[in-house]
């Protein structure tokens, strides 16, 4: 924790909590990536290597250059200006990118005029790719790539029927809702697309200007019911872009992601997904991202900059998308568009294998990565090249931004007659203020030092009472067994009771119904026989103690004392 605090200079920040690396810039104004066409506004951190998939589009294709390119009649100044700044970034780019290769050794990739080609022979003999070691070349054209597309994904409409061109859908659906909603709706471009379609189907792609127009297309319900007089259908939906997201801090990891997202949308319902990110080991870390269809609901919590959930504060920030990645869709190779590949062949994405006619091989569907060798596609973005060609990217842009900035803004010339340098003996006070701020700097150090003492005490004890009170569920556990193995005994001790008294009851009726005037009978026949044959009895007590017994049997019967 010291040492961040003492080193915030520094460009790029690890954060161990959440593991993950980005780009802290919250106090300096200079950092910020200003993309030419991207409205994204960054203002806290710049993700090198974020878990989350951004939105790009995953490779070139062969419509890279025909988008229909929206203008709205505005003057355009300074073009040659903004020409001559965009020559010089190129140079300064390709200035950068040579001494990249030149200082970090040998890459396995071939590079043919700034553009990279990777070698699937040359991966095939290695076996494994070692990513640490691998120094991607930042070309021109993927740099221009991921400053230059479009921010928001594109809504795509399907036609079955007719011929319904991609202007006319874009002018009747901004009047559509211009009538009938009173929304204006800017499209920044759109196109016509036959890609995943059958025979007579077609699609046509529109994309948006801003956030205002994405949240207005996205309610189907108010789009019109017919387009150039034909019936049409949403084949998928778009991705929510990160100018309609956030990012909330420090959510612990004992808190239900379900129960914490119905709370959530519960008390903003303009919150439709809320989704827990993943470091780049595929563990979860602290930070959940949240994304909105409406942008008022969405600027106003950024504003707040915190966020009140089950009487709890979270710290809310701008979730800003890693770099897209140019991958060619003829060579697989990273940072050219399909038009400047120089490989003849093309590539099959699945298997890796090169041919001259892709429509005439049969693909083993057995997935092979040319850049990596790893079982998966070589065109997706969880490769670990792609990723460290993303990260690398990203970092190249904001080096590159950070120096533009600064060479523009940093223009100050001092002059020794203007600003002549203070006498230390005149000015015993400034002579002293050196040592005041290195005293208090040491003095903050040494409050730092503590904090983290204390904290370390603090995690140490809750590390404590987390083992307590995991003993104490375990010990409570094992007492409830007891408790129900107790309580499973009393039930059988209660039915054996129940039985023994049932039988009591039975050999009492027994006794007393049977055996009781049995023994009367008896007795009688007895007194009977106990005469001679003058008639005196044998016995004269014989009657004296079948009475007594008599009495004492039914005194046992009634619970009385013998005695």
């Amino acid at each position: 924790m010291v040492s961040n605090s003492l080193n915030l200079v520094n460009d790029y920040v690890y954060d161990p909590t959440t593991n993950i690396h980005y780009y802290n810039n919250r106090n300096s104004p200079q950092n910020n990536i200003q993309a030419s066409s991207s409205p994204t506004n960054i203002q806290n951190i710049q993700t090198i290597d974020s878990p989350a998939r951004s939105i790009r589009r995953l490779h070139s294709d062969d419509h890279d250059d025909d988008f229909t390119m929206v203008t709205y009649k505005k003057k355009k100044k300074n073009n040659n200006n903004n020409n001559n700044l965009m020559y010089h970034k190129n140079q300064l780019y390709q200035q950068s990118s040579s001494s990249v290769n030149n200082n970090n050794g040998q890459s396995s990739s071939q590079v043919h005029n700034h553009r990279i080609i990777t070698n699937s022979n040359l991966m095939h003999q290695k076996g494994t790719h070692d990513s640490s070691q691998h120094h991607p070349d930042i070309t021109i054209a993927a740099t221009r790539y991921a400053q230059t597309r479009s921010p928001f994904s594109p809504f795509i409409i399907r036609f079955s029927t007719g011929n319904v061109k991609d202007k006319q859908a874009a002018e009747e659906i901004t009047l559509f809702f211009k009538n009938e909603h009173q929304i204006d709706i800017l499209f920044s471009n759109y196109r016509l697309s036959t890609f995943k379609c059958s025979s007579k189907e077609y699609d046509i792609l529109l994309f948006v200007k801003d956030a205002n127009s994405f949240t207005s297309l996205l309610d189907e319900d108010k789009w019109p019911p017919q387009i150039g007089s034909q019936y049409y259908t949403f084949p998928s939906s778009p991705t929510i872009p990160p100018q309609l997201s956030l990012i909330i801090k420090n959510v612990d990891f004992h808190t239900d992601i379900n129960d914490f997202s119905s709370d959530l949308k519960t008390k903003f319902p303009e919150i439709i997904n809320v989704i827990r990110l993943k470091n780049k080991f595929q563990q979860d870390i602290k930070i959940v991202k949240i994304e909105f269809v409406s942008t008022s609901a969405r600027d106003q919590i950024l504003a707040a900059g915190k966020i009140n959930i089950n009487y709890r504060s979270y710290d809310v920030e701008e979730y800003i998308a890693p770099a897209r990645v140019l991958i060619c869709s003829k060579c697989c190779g990273i940072g050219h568009f399909k038009r400047q590949c120089t490989q003849s062949n093309e590539t099959c994405k699945t298997c890796g294998l090169s041919f001259p006619d892709l429509k005439q091989h049969v693909c083993s569907n057995l997935p092979n990565c040319i850049h990596c060798g790893g079982e998966h596609l070589s065109n997706v973005v969880s490769c670990p090249v792609v990723k460290q060609y993303r990260a690398a990217l990203t970092k190249k842009l904001l080096l590159t931004t950070n120096y533009n900035s600064t060479s523009t803004v940093n223009c100050f010339k001092y002059d020794s007659v203007q600003f002549p340098q203070l006498n230390p003996s005149l000015n015993p006070s400034i002579a002293g203020s050196h040592n005041m701020i290195l005293s208090k700097l040491n003095e903050l150090a040494t409050n730092m030092e503590k904090l983290n003492d204390n904290i370390f005490k603090i995690t140490l004890c809750n590390e404590k009472f987390e083992k307590f009170m995991k003993d104490k569920i375990d010990s409570d556990k094992i007492i409830q067994q007891e408790i129900n193995v107790l309580k499973n005994n009393d039930k059988a001790l209660e039915v054996n009771q129940v039985q023994h008294e049932l039988k009591l009851k039975r050999y009492e009726n027994i006794l007393v119904k049977l055996l009781m005037p049995m023994l009367d009978e008896m007795s009688k026949v007895v007194l009977i026989l106990n005469h001679d044959q003058h008639g005196r009895p044998l016995d004269p007590g014989l009657k004296t103690n079948f009475e007594i017994i008599r009495t004492k049997l039914k005194l046992a019967l009634e619970g009385k004392d013998l005695s």
